[in-house]
């Protein structure tokens, strides 16, 4: 199903009125943390988790996973396009009711989404408090300058929203979760609100998750030629990954010397990048997850997952049939750099060596 089946002229222009107005659902944001201020006063944010990589890597299935265990709260689609205001909008959108409607999501890998899946929103909070940092063709990491105190209040409160309208819906979700990939960007530096949270940072064989990302960003370059409201909505929402608006995250000022994007060893250079920083990041709040293990070892890896995340064990390993490891994609090594290749080599090792759910020891 293509984006102008899923969205007719009426909801582009719901879309585009919703996006080009940031400032106001800012404004309306606040109105409605004040008239909600008794239902929120009753809401706790403890232990939230945060999913956060390079695309490509398991951030989507980690998200399903804890989504499908009842116990978290996260962003759905059912909250476009006014993700600032998740009360308000759900107490518009709950007077019509309707079936959810699955359909395969745009990146083309299978996965099936409907109005009530979780997905990443919250970015669209960061782009209006950190504008400076959304650059041309580049993300400016965030660093210990980088704090804001109205930010930490916006953000706490919305995190709260995002539980009390899930509650509303199934009683059980008491924690907040997001999916953000940006939020690798924040690890150096962590605002305030996110400081008691999880980090789960899962990775994959790094020439596999760079060919992934190539032929994710071919396949948006062809999709936003062909419908430019595409290219329009992933901006809106922050998701510059691919196509038209990709910008990077430019991780210690890997960008300076790098190639075009239309190359496979511009990927691997971005994944060297991003998960050196990781690395030089990962503190106790971290969980770096092995993908390999993760679809090799789905019980051992739910179970141990449940632990470091404070989880009931079950309501994980139920699931444990969901994974399966990744498609594999045709790659030209031979074409890479050979030092390239090392150096992603060397820091999937060290990866694999820190990761809380890693490799089996003979895998390593």
């Amino acid at each position: 199903m293509t984006f102008e089946d899923r969205y007719g002229w009426l909801d582009r222009l719901l879309h585009r009125t919703a996006f080009r107005v940031g400032t106001a659902q800012h404004a309306l944001a606040d109105v409605e943390a004040m008239m909600y201020e008794d239902t929120l006063a009753d809401i706790a944010v403890e232990n939230p988790v945060f999913i956060t990589s390079l695309p490509r890597s398991g951030t989507t299935i980690l998200l399903r996973l804890l989504w499908d265990s009842g116990h978290f709260a996260s962003h759905t689609y059912q909250d476009m396009p006014f993700v600032l205001c998740p009360l308000f909008w759900d107490q518009y959108t709950g007077q019509f009711g309707g079936e959810a409607t699955t359909r395969e999501r745009a990146h083309g890998d299978g996965l099936q989404v409907s109005e009530t899946s979780p997905e990443a929103f919250e970015e669209m909070i960061w782009k209006h408090f950190w504008p400076r940092h959304y650059q041309a063709d580049r993300i400016r990491p965030w660093g210990p300058n980088d704090q804001n105190g109205e930010f930490d209040s916006f953000f706490e409160a919305h995190m709260r929203k995002i539980i009390a309208v899930r509650q509303e819906e199934e009683s059980g979700r008491q924690r907040y979760v997001s999916k953000n990939n940006l939020n690798i960007a924040r690890l150096a530096a962590p605002p305030s609100p996110m400081r008691d949270g999880t980090f789960l940072i899962p990775f994959r064989d790094p020439v596999q998750q760079a060919a992934s990302m190539h032929r994710q960003h071919e396949r948006f370059l062809k999709i936003h030629a062909e419908d430019d409201f595409v290219r329009e909505y992933m901006e809106a929402i922050g998701h510059h990954e691919f196509g038209e608006g990709l910008k990077p995250i430019n991780f210690d000022d890997w960008l300076a010397d790098a190639p075009s994007p239309d190359g496979l060893d511009f990927w691997l250079h971005y994944w060297v990048a991003a998960y050196r920083h990781v690395l030089h990041h990962a503190n106790e709040s971290t969980v770096l997850v092995s993908y390999a293990r993760l679809t090799g070892d789905p019980e051992w890896a739910l179970a141990r997952l449940a632990e470091v995340i404070d989880v009931p064990e079950d309501l994980l390993l139920s699931q444990s049939d969901r994974l399966e490891p990744p498609r594999t994609h045709s790659a030209d090594e031979i074409a890479l750099p050979k030092s390239l290749q090392q150096e992603a080599d060397e820091v999937y090792r060290r990866l694999n060596q820190q990761a809380e759910i890693a490799p089996a020891p003979e895998s390593r």
